[in-house]
């Protein structure tokens, strides 16, 4: 099941590194051959990397992130993320029905009409 839960925030994690190499790579006006050039990762690695696919190497990843000024760090970042996301820590029952779960806007309502005693 770990290994599920893994590929899940590892998938959505590629998708959101992809995004984020997209609008960098947009923002300079580059296309994808000339960031190929400018990099040396095939124009089509790039293209499926910005569509959410694990296509290119930890290295390469690490090289387009230093050459875009993307801190290196954020791809495993989110990837810790996603995972945590896709598998919450469990919580005990006992704190779950301990919780209680209130309508703050209903009670307040409910003090405006209620009456207090009166010392």
């Amino acid at each position: 099941m770990t290994d599920d839960v893994e590929d899940v925030g590892r998938k959505a994690a590629l998708s959101i590194f992809g995004d984020i190499i997209r609008r960098k790579r947009q923002s300079c006006r580059w296309t994808f051959h000339a960031l190929s050039e400018k990099t040396g990762i095939e124009a089509a690695a790039l293209s499926a990397l910005e569509d959410g696919s694990d296509s290119v190497s930890d290295v390469e990843r690490e090289k387009l992130c230093e050459f875009l000024g993307v801190h290196v760090d954020t791809f495993a970042k989110i990837v810790r993320q996603e995972n945590a996301k896709a598998n919450p820590p469990p919580q005990a029952v006992e704190d779950l029905q301990s919780s209680a779960v209130v309508d703050l806007a209903r009670y307040r309502e409910w003090q405006k009409t209620t009456s207090h005693p009166v010392d």
